[in-house]
C-alpha cells in the first residue's frame, strides 16, 4: 500500500525471484534535478568560458561563453534569473579576484559582493524583459553593456568582454575599441552569443517538428542534456534493425 507525502505517491517496490535465486528490482524513475543545482551548472559553465576567454589564446570562447547562461535564463522566472546572475557573478568574480583576496581580503570581498549584486540584478532584469517581449538578442546585448558599464563605474575591473586585455589581445577588437570604445566590443560579442542561441533553438524546433526526439521534462536537465538528443536528431540511433537473414538448407 502506498502513502502520499507532499503530493507524491511513495509505494513499495515489487520484486521477482527467479530460479537462480536472484531478485530483480525495477529501477526507479529518474529524480528531478534541483533548480539551484541546475542554475549553478549553467551559470558555472558560462563563468568557466568567461575565465578562459580572458586568456589570449582562448579569446574565441567569448562567442559562446554566455550561451549556457542565456539558455537557462530563457526558461527561468525572475527569481530563477536572479539566482542565475548570482551564481554567474560570484563564481566568475571570486576566481578572477583570487589574488586580491590574499592581499586585501576585505576590499576584495566588498568588490565581489557588489559585483555579484549587479549580476543578480542583471539576471532578474533579463528574465523580466524576456517575459515581457520574448527573447530579443539586441535587448540582451544592451542589458549586458549596461552591466559592464555598472561594473566599471563601481571600480570592479574594466568590464568582462570590454576588458583591456581582451580588447587588445585581438587586433580586430583593438581596432573596433579604438574607433567606437570598449563597450561596443561587449555589445558585438553578446549579440553573437544571443544570435547563436536563437539559431540553436530554431534548429532544435525544426528537428522536433520533423520527428520524435527527446523533449524537456522534469526528469532531465533541460533539452540540451536530454539523453540521445544528438543521435536521434541525426538519425544515428539504432531502430531495431538487424542484418538480413540468410536461409540455410540442411542436406
Amino acid at each position: 500500500m502506498g502513502c502520499h507525502k507532499g503530493g507524491a505517491a511513495i509505494g513499495r517496490r515489487r520484486s521477482r525471484v527467479f530460479g537462480n535465486g536472484r531478485v530483480r528490482v525495477p529501477s526507479s524513475p529518474p529524480t528531478p534535478v534541483p533548480e539551484c543545482a541546475s542554475c549553478f551548472l549553467y551559470a558555472g559553465a558560462s563563468a568557466l568560458f568567461l575565465l578562459l576567454a580572458h586568456v589570449s589564446n582562448c579569446w574565441y570562447l567569448s562567442f559562446v561563453a554566455l550561451i549556457p547562461f542565456l539558455y537557462k535564463s530563457n526558461r527561468s522566472s525572475e527569481a530563477a534569473g536572479m539566482r542565475l546572475g548570482f551564481f554567474l557573478g560570484i563564481s566568475f568574480l571570486t576566481v578572477a579576484g583570487i589574488d586580491t583576496l590574499v592581499v586585501t581580503p576585505w576590499m576584495a570581498l566588498l568588490r565581489i559582493s557588489l559585483g555579484t549584486a549587479l549580476f543578480s540584478l542583471f539576471g532578474w532584469t533579463l528574465a523580466r524583459v524576456r517575459r515581457r517581449w520574448g527573447f530579443q538578442p539586441i535587448l540582451v546585448a544592451l542589458l549586458w553593456v549596461a552591466l559592464e558599464a555598472g561594473l566599471m563605474h563601481a571600480g570592479i575591473g574594466d568590464g568582462l568582454f570590454s576588458e583591456t586585455e581582451l580588447s587588445l589581445s585581438v587586433p580586430m577588437w583593438h581596432s573596433i575599441a579604438t574607433l567606437f570604445g570598449c563597450l561596443i566590443v561587449a555589445l558585438i560579442i553578446v549579440l553573437i552569443n544571443s544570435l547563436l542561441l536563437a539559431a540553436l533553438e530554431t534548429a532544435v524546433a525544426i528537428v522536433r517538428a520533423r520527428g520524435h526526439i527527446a523533449t524537456e521534462g522534469k526528469s532531465n536537465w533541460d533539452l540540451i542534456l536530454s539523453p540521445g538528443l544528438v543521435t536521434q536528431s541525426l538519425r544515428l540511433a539504432a531502430e531495431g534493425r538487424g542484418p538480413p537473414t540468410i536461409p540455410i538448407r540442411l542436406l
